[in-house]
C-alpha cells in the first residue's frame, strides 16, 4: 500500500511529541516535518513543493495566551499569516491535500451560560488576541475550503489538553511543580490565580486520536470540537494535585496570575466528533496522577544528580 505524504508543523512541541508516534503506528504515513519559519513564504514554497503532501496538520503556532497578549503582532503574523501561506501555497501547487488545522476552543471566549456545553454552531466570541488570531485563521481555511479545486480543509477546535511533556507555564504543570518543590522543601502555600473558572480538560493522547480521526473522516470545511464534555473547575484540579503529594499546601492568590479576560466556565460539546466513531479513553484522574507522578520522580531525579 502506497503510503501517504504527511506534513506535519510544529511536530517539535508539545503535541507533536504525541501526534508524531500515533501516525507511525498507523503504517501508512511518510511523515514530514516542516522546517523553519511558517512566516516565511519562500521556506513554505520550497518544503510544500519538496513533499507534495497528500496531509498536512497544521500544529505550529503562538500557543501561550500570555505571551500572545503582550505580543499580539506576532501572534497574528504566525497565527494567521503563516496559516495563509500553507493555504494559498497548497492551492497554488494544484495537487489534492487534505490540511487539519488545529483552532482552539478559545474562539468561542465569553458566552452565555446557557450556551453550555459550546457546541460548533455558535457564534465565536474572543477575548484575547490568541483566540482572535486562530478565529481569523479558520475564516481562511473556511474560505479555501469553498473554493479551492485542490485543498479540503478540517478544523479542528480542541478545549484544553494536558500530558506528560507539556511546558512548566501551562497551568497543571506549573501547579505540579509548585505542589512538588514546597513538599521537599517543607513549604505549605503555592501561588495561584482564579481558581473558580472551569475547563473541559482532556489527556492529549485523546486530542490526538480526534485530530487522527479527523484527516481520515472530518468532511471538508467542517468544524470539530475536541473535547470530554465535562467541566472540572481550576480549584478541583489544583486540590487533585495536593492530594497526591500528601501534603496539607494551602493557596494564595497570586494577583499576577489573574488573567483580566477570563471566561469564566467552559466545557464543550462533542457529539459530533463522537459521530466519526472517536471516544474518549482516559479519565482525568489518571491523567493528572500520571503527570504528578512524572515531574515528582523528575524532581528527585534532579536533586540525585546535584
Amino acid at each position: 500500500m502506497k503510503k501517504k505524504q504527511t506534513l506535519v508543523t510544529g511536530a517539535s512541541g508539545f503535541v507533536g511529541s504525541y501526534l508524531l508516534p500515533a501516525l507511525e503506528s498507523q503504517g501508512n504515513h511518510e511523515i514530514h516535518c516542516f522546517q523553519g519559519d511558517i512566516r516565511d513564504l519562500e521556506t513554505v514554497n520550497n518544503q510544500l513543493k519538496k513533499v507534495q503532501p497528500d496531509i498536512l496538520i497544521h500544529l505550529a503556532a503562538q500557543a501561550f495566551v500570555p505571551n500572545a497578549i503582550e505580543n499580539p503582532w506576532e501572534t497574528e503574523s504566525i497565527n494567521v499569516g503563516g496559516t495563509l501561506n500553507l493555504l494559498e501555497t497548497l492551492h497554488r501547487l494544484q495537487k489534492p491535500c487534505k490540511m487539519l488545522y488545529v483552532s482552539s476552543a478559545d474562539v468561542y471566549g465569553k458566552q452565555n451560560i446557557d450556551a453550555l456545553p459550546l457546541s460548533e454552531t455558535l457564534l465565536p466570541n474572543p477575548v484575547n488576541p490568541y483566540a482572535g488570531s486562530k478565529l481569523a485563521a479558520e475564516s481562511y481555511c473556511r474560505q479555501y475550503a469553498e473554493y479551492s479545486t485542490y485543498v479540503s480543509v478540517v478544523i479542528a477546535r480542541p478545549f484544553n489538553h494536558i500530558g506528560i511533556g507539556q511546558r512548566k507555564e501551562f497551568v497543571i504543570p506549573n501547579f505540579c511543580s509548585q505542589i512538588i518543590q514546597a513538599k521537599y522543601a517543607g513549604k505549605k502555600e503555592i501561588s495561584v490565580g482564579d481558581l473558580q473558572p472551569t475547563r473541559d480538560f482532556s489527556h492529549v493522547k485523546d486530542i490526538v486520536d480526534g485530530y487522527l480521526t479527523l484527516i481520515e473522516k472530518g468532511e471538508t470545511g467542517e468544524i470539530y470540537n475536541i473535547c470530554s464534555g465535562e467541566e472540572r473547575s481550576i480549584r478541583f484540579m489544583v486540590e487533585t494535585l495536593v492530594k497526591f503529594s500528601g501534603e496539607e499546601i494551602r493557596f494564595v492568590v497570586d494577583e499576577s496570575r489573574v488573567r483580566v479576560s477570563e471566561t469564566s466556565k467552559v466545557y464543550g460539546d462533542n457529539t459530533k466528533l463522537k459521530a466519526l466513531g472517536w471516544k474518549t479513553k482516559h479519565s482525568l484522574s489518571e491523567t493528572l496522577k500520571e503527570i504528578y507522578d512524572y515531574l515528582e520522580s523528575d524532581f528527585l531525579k534532579s536533586k540525585q544528580v546535584d
